[in-house]
């Protein structure tokens, strides 16, 4: 008898921890989802008054450079793509927020890359090139996909969150930095890409 008082006992608090779970979960949900809708850039955004010649991860700074190995083991520098918008996405295939994003980057590299705009997807994943490699092929990702396995970029981009991303004019400076996944699909950030690619470098 009083081993099943007890069982009754212990089995009260394990309700409410799995509905608290619950509860912050749906909260979480439609947080990331109400955040996910939102527009990532616009054409105010972009245009930066400030400019400075030192190399930082702060808007009006020159983009921090740094070379690292894609998918295929060949070195690929940042500077490769001087001359071009770059999109610049720290991402890792353990992080779902990521793989809701990657498609809206898909369909914005393709539908810019002729007009010279890379996106440029780095990894965060340690030691998992083969995940990685499957994932790109799960998702058909045609942009450049580069892993920092020693977060020699992440370093240079320090972030708390994941996915985040930033935007690299053609001169090679940042002009906005984007936490969180975000509809990189919207008009504004159409007209906002298509604002950098009239830019002089």
């Amino acid at each position: 008898m009083k081993l099943t008082e007890s069982k009754k006992k212990n089995f009260i608090p394990i309700k409410k921890y799995v509905a608290l779970f619950i509860t912050l979960f749906v909260v979480g949900l439609l947080f990331f989802f109400e955040h996910f809708l939102e527009e990532p850039i616009s054409v105010g955004d972009v245009k930066i008054e400030e400019k400075h010649d030192q190399e930082k991860s702060s808007v009006g700074y020159l983009a921090p450079q740094f070379t690292l190995r894609n998918l295929k083991g060949n070195l690929v520098s940042l500077d490769n793509f001087k001359g071009q918008v770059v999109v610049l996405n720290f991402w890792a295939t353990w992080c779902v927020p990521c793989r809701i994003e990657m498609p809206a980057f898909e369909n914005l590299y393709r539908r810019y890359r002729s007009e010279g705009v890379t996106v440029l997807g780095v990894s965060l994943d340690k030691g998992a090139d083969e995940k990685v490699k499957k994932f790109v092929e799960e998702y058909q990702l045609s942009f450049p996909v580069l892993m920092d396995s020693e977060g020699k970029a992440e370093k240079l981009y320090p972030s708390v969150s994941i996915p985040f991303t930033f935007v690299i004019d053609k001169a090679g400076r940042v002009v906005a930095r984007v936490d969180g996944a975000k509809n990189w699909e919207s008009q504004e950030t159409f007209d906002a890409i298509e604002f950098l690619l009239k830019q002089s470098t």
